[in-house]
């Protein structure tokens, strides 16, 4: 079965209620492993007892800790001011352990899927080791996952190039519409996409909207799943995971994007990033839904 690499920050949430485990290469390999697809997180962590702890909880919800090295740098951390929890801010401290990941050696096997953001681009060291590990990679998804002020229009650029599968927001393609002179419309725009970076899937959400997937085949709509929204932090992430899920396990695609819809509707009805969900309880959600 086709295995999930997710490259990029694990770290510390600090919110206004305590600290919770997060960086969203780590939620999705969490939320992608409870589901069932095989996942590892290649990344940094420093000497001390925040980065143990990460590991101790990857490794309890089941995720290939293999690839995670350790620096002396302290293991990050982020402040999540919640005030407002449909627009949550972010404060990244810097430098971290996943500034300096090391690419490590991995057997790809083909429908293999290596997942990365564009946070842990903000250092060269970390960036050289992405672009290795993407040049011999069998497939590349890219959660643009935009944080300022580390947003580098070369760099993300560059990333696009040959990757298959592009996941954003709706400020994000906004803001790829306009570096890229192209349409507003998804579907045209994915059409740019194509034919520009050779991209495949087009993956959009929408908040409260739900999401869009687009490809040569078309547009599908998912459904939309209405909860009280506790914070967004990790929606995406956990929306994500369980596209990969379904497009990996060759899943019905309107079967794939609605599980994916209701998963991250639930993550958003709960604090924190990582909530444990079962495929029984996000059954019963969708059925309640329905």
């Amino acid at each position: 079965m086709p295995k999930l690499y997710c490259f990029g920050e694990v770290l510390w949430d600090l919110f206004p209620s305590g600290a919770k485990p997060g960086g969203a290469p780590m939620n999705v390999a969490i939320h992608a492993q409870n589901l069932g697809l095989e996942s590892a997180v290649i990344s940094a962590i420093g000497e001390d007892e925040l980065g143990q702890n990460l590991l101790d909880i990857l490794q309890e919800r089941g995720v290939n800790t293999a690839f995670i090295t350790t620096n002396e740098h302290p293991t990050g951390t982020v402040t999540v001011d919640t005030s407002n929890p449909s627009e949550v801010r972010y404060t990244i401290d810097e430098p971290s352990a996943w500034d300096f990941i090391i690419a490590p050696e991995i057997s790809w096997e083909p429908g293999d899927l290596l997942l990365h953001g564009s946070l842990a681009t903000r250092n060269n060291q970390s960036y050289e080791s992405l672009k290795a590990l993407r040049a011999k990679a069998s497939m590349r998804v890219f959660d643009l996952n935009l944080r300022k002020p580390y947003i580098d229009q070369i760099r993300i650029l560059e990333l696009l190039a040959g990757t298959e599968i592009v996941k954003v927001n709706e400020e994000e393609y906004a803001l790829l519409a306009k570096w890229l002179h192209f349409d507003a419309n998804p579907e045209l725009g994915f059409e740019a996409l194509h034919e520009r970076f050779d991209t495949q899937e087009l993956i959009l959400t929408r908040g409260s909207q739900g999401a869009l997937w687009v490809n040569n085949i078309g547009v599908l709509q998912s459904k939309v799943f209405p909860v009280a929204v506790k914070d967004t932090v990790g929606a995406g992430d956990s929306f994500l995971a369980a596209m990969l899920f379904g497009i990996s396990h060759l899943l019905e695609p309107q079967q794939t994007v609605d599980y994916a819809a209701a998963l991250g509707a639930m993550v958003a009805s709960k604090e924190g990033a990582n909530p444990i969900i079962s495929k029984t309880e996000l059954k019963a959600f969708i059925d309640a839904s329905t």
